[in-house]
């Protein structure tokens, strides 16, 4: 499972602790410096959206329901600019307002 396959959730992870739900979703390819991957990257965060915003998280996990959301980027490599640019769009335009967080981390460990 990547940002490759946009129709796909990678994962859902519910903190009881913190009360949080979180999507992932993963990019093990090099991001690179030409916006190769922006299209996936587009339209994962579509699916993500429309997962969250649509409804259909919470009638597959009824018991998120009420629960924060979260979506995280897991990644080997770090996003490149246009990538960069476009999270930053999709944080202001789509995230914020309905209240989703934004979290990323690096699935490799820090040295």
């Amino acid at each position: 499972m990547t940002v490759g396959n946009p129709k796909v959730i990678d994962f859902v992870a519910l903190d009881q602790h913190n009360e949080v739900v979180t999507l992932v979703m993963v990019e093990e390819r090099n991001w690179g410096e030409r916006g190769t991957l922006l299209p996936d990257l587009q339209a994962k965060l579509n699916t993500y959206l429309a997962y969250a915003v649509g409804g259909q998280l919470y009638l597959d996990y009824p018991e998120v329901r009420g629960k924060a959301v979260c979506f995280q980027l897991s990644y080997v490599h770090s996003p490149g600019p246009r990538e960069r640019q476009l999270i930053d769009i999709v944080r202001r335009q789509h995230l914020e307002p309905e209240r989703i967080a934004w979290r990323e981390t690096s699935l490799l460990p820090a040295v």
